[in-house]
């Protein structure tokens, strides 16, 4: 995690573990702490996961956030060759560990 102080930044890194704080426009009035944290939760799930099939943090990485309603998301930013290897895992999940 970035942390900015005043123009000082802090680096804060433990794998797999770290996820910023963001998310759509902020709205007065709309509570975004629930939500936000069960997206964070999910995200770590899913970084956690990724990191034991062996997925390096540069390649792919899921960051919790929030929508304009105020609705949890968890936004999955993937390189190319990730994104590739992870359709071909779903779809041998899918089709019950068959390869096509």
């Amino acid at each position: 995690m970035t942390m900015d102080h005043g123009g000082g930044r802090t680096d804060i890194e433990r794998e797999w573990d770290v996820l910023e704080l963001d998310g759509g426009p902020v709205v007065p009035g709309v509570d975004y702490e629930g939500e936000w944290l069960r997206a964070r939760a999910s995200a770590v799930k899913l970084n956690t996961a990724l990191s034991r099939w062996g997925v390096v943090r540069e390649r792919a990485r899921a960051q919790a956030g929030w929508a304009s309603d105020g609705a949890g998301r968890v936004t999955v930013s993937l390189d190319c060759a990730t994104a590739s290897e992870l359709a071909r895992l779903l779809d041998l999940v899918a089709d019950g560990g068959n390869a096509a």
